[in-house]
C-alpha cells in the first residue's frame, strides 16, 4: 500500500533502538502474525534479492515468553524465510518494544501484492486494534480518509465474491462501485459480470450515474437544477452546497437521517462523473 506513513508513532519508540546480529536458530515467527499466506514467487523474489543485495532492514523481535534465550519475530517473518532459504547463520535485527501486533498489522498493508480485500481488511483490522476512526485512520497513516472510507466500503460486499473478485483481479474501483450499489438485482449482475472479467469502472458508473440521475431527478425541490448538476453542465450549486455546509458544520449543525442519504447520493454522482 503505497503512501502508508513509513513514520508511525503510534507504535512506539523501537525506532531507535541499534540493530544486533541474530542467529536464525534463535528465532520463531509470531503465532498471532496476522498474515497465513506467503506466496511462493513473491518469497522466492525476495531470496534472490538477499542473494544480491544483503539485507538492508533489519527485522523487529521481542524476547521470547517462554525462553530467555530465544527471540519472536515481529516484523519482518519473510525476510526470515529467505534467508533460511540461504542458510544463512545471522540476520540483523531490531529488539521492538512497542505497539507489535499494529507493527504487523502496518507491515502487512505495506505489501506490494494485497488485493483490494486484504487491503480493506488489514485497515478494518488496524482501526480496530487501535480504536480509530477513519478520519484518526487517515491521519496516522497518511492516507485520505476518502481512499479508507472507499477501502472498508469494499468489505460490505459478499466474501465468496470477494475471493473470486480476487482470483479474477478485479480493481478496487470496480468493487468500490458495486459496494454503492443499492439495487440487489443491478448488485448481483455486476458481480456476476466482474467475475467474469466483463466490468469496467466506466461500465459501473454508467449504470449507477443513470439510475441515480433518475432517482435525483425525481426528488422534490429544483429538479432542474439536480438534472443539469447530474449532467455535469452546471456546477454553481456545488460551491453553493459547500459554503452553506461548511457553515452548518462550523455551528455545530447535525445531519438529518434524509440529508445524509441526499449527500451520499450526490457524492456517488460526483465519483461517477469524475471517473468517467
Amino acid at each position: 500500500m503505497t503512501g502508508v506513513a513509513s513514520a508511525a508513532p503510534f507504535l512506539g519508540d523501537a525506532k531507535f533502538k541499534h540493530s544486533f546480529e541474530v542467529a536464525l536458530s534463535k528465532l520463531d515467527p509470531d503465532p498471532a502474525q496476522p498474515r497465513r499466506f506467503f506466496d511462493e514467487d513473491a518469497l522466492n523474489e525476495l531470496t534472490e534479492s538477499l542473494k544480491l543485495h544483503g539485507q538492508l532492514q533489519p527485522i523487529l523481535v521481542r524476547p521470547s515468553d517462554e525462553d530467555d534465550e530465544r527471540w519472536v519475530i515481529v516484523v519482518g517473518e519473510r525476510r526470515w524465510r529467505a534467508a533460511s532459504k540461504l542458510n544463512w547463520d545471522k540476520m540483523l535485527a531490531i529488539e521492538f518494544s512497542g505497539d507489535r501486533k499494529s507493527a504487523m498489522l502496518v507491515e502487512n498493508l505495506m505489501r506490494a501484492d494485497l488485493t483490494p480485500a486484504e487491503e480493506a481488511q488489514g485497515l478494518q483490522d488496524l482501526m480496530t486494534e487501535q480504536g480509530w476512526s477513519q478520519r484518526e485512520a487517515a491521519a496516522n497513516l497518511g492516507l485520505s480518509q476518502a481512499r479508507i472510507s472507499r477501502a472498508i466500503r469494499i468489505l460490505s460486499l459478499p466474501a465468496p465474491f470477494l475471493a473470486e473478485a480476487a482470483a479474477a483481479g478485479v480493481t478496487s474501483n470496480v468493487l468500490v462501485g458495486i459496494a454503492r450499489e443499492e439495487d440487489p438485482d443491478r448488485k448481483q449482475s455486476l458481480m456476476a459480470r466482474a467475475v467474469a472479467g466483463n466490468l469496467t469502472v466506466a461500465q459501473v458508473n454508467e449504470v449507477r450515474s443513470k439510475d441515480q440521475s433518475d432517482r435525483l431527478a425525481g426528488a422534490p425541490g429544483d429538479t432542474n437544477t439536480t438534472v443539469r448538476l447530474a449532467k455535469g453542465r452546471d456546477l454553481s450549486v456545488v460551491k453553493r452546497a459547500m459554503t452553506a455546509l461548511l457553515a452548518n458544520k462550523k455551528q455545530g449543525t447535525g445531519l438529518t437521517a434524509e440529508g445524509r442519504k441526499l449527500l451520499q447520493d450526490l457524492r456517488d454522482v460526483v465519483d461517477a462523473l469524475l471517473h468517467d
